[in-house]
């Protein structure tokens, strides 16, 4: 009877512990990039003035607009560098060649 009870205890053990992994890999899968903001573009010019990240550790960076409404990350107030993963793709619409963030997160 107890080798019976702790195989039973052991599989129920080994079922929520690898849950607990596919949560995790699912998590890191969800974000195609990362990055570094670097804060705020301080230049005058027309396209100047924006948030400012490298992508994907490129030397040149990009800019964006804002943050998704359901982001955490407060840009206001936050000491910068901040190195985060993101989904994000180039804001057609925009003449100064901007991205747009769907989704981000602290790294």
């Amino acid at each position: 009877m107890k080798k019976i009870q702790f195989l039973a205890i052991w599989s129920m053990l080994l079922f929520f512990s690898s849950c607990k992994d596919k949560e995790l890999v699912t998590l890191e899968a969800k974000y195609d990039s990362t990055g570094i903001i670097y804060g705020l573009d301080v230049a005058n010019c027309a396209c100047c003035g924006n948030w400012v990240i490298a992508i994907d550790g490129s030397e040149e960076s990009v800019q964006f607009l804002e943050l998704p409404q359901d982001s955490n990350i407060d840009l206001e107030n936050a000491v910068f560098p901040l190195e985060v993963a993101l989904n994000w793709k180039v804001d057609e619409s925009s003449f100064c060649s901007f991205i747009l963030i769907e989704d981000i997160r602290l790294n």
